[in-house]
């Protein structure tokens, strides 16, 4: 059987490189949160012990209940064991678009204005979903 060669061109060993390196780092920021979380540290602001009084909401009414802002309003409990989870995958998410714009330089240099473009189009459409202006659907 004949082997089949692959061509992986210098953007896509560099998208792939970055990802994998974000991926592990993030892997590792979330492993050592939720051990963080495990030992009561920092304190959550919601005590484990009360959740299930929360269950049964709706995340609208759950955020209420809590007194936390919907949207970006996680940001201001960064500092709390049950809130500081969301760093790590906040990060994770973001890797996507990261790795695009690690891309885009070489796609651009190369004279590959369609693909530069399709890239910078993705980021615009990835930095206005991450913006919370337009918010469809749950209230």
């Amino acid at each position: 059987m004949a082997k089949v060669r692959r061509f992986v061109s210098p953007e896509q060993s560099a998208y792939a490189r970055w990802l994998e390196l974000g991926v592990r780092i993030g892997m590792a920021g979330l492993l050592i949160v939720f051990v963080l979380y495990l030992i009561g540290y920092p304190a959550p602001h919601v005590p484990p012990d009360a959740l299930p009084r929360y269950w049964g909401l709706s995340a609208a009414r759950y955020l209420a209940a809590v007194g936390v802002q919907p949207g970006w309003g996680w940001l201001q409990l960064v500092g709390k064991g049950d809130y500081l989870n969301l760093v790590g995958i906040s990060f994770l998410i973001s890797l996507t678009m990261v790795c695009y714009l690690r891309v885009l330089p070489e796609t651009w240099r190369k004279g590959d204005m369609i693909s530069a473009a399709i890239i910078l189009l993705q980021v615009a459409v990835l930095l206005f979903a991450a913006s919370g202006v337009a918010v469809f659907g749950h209230s």
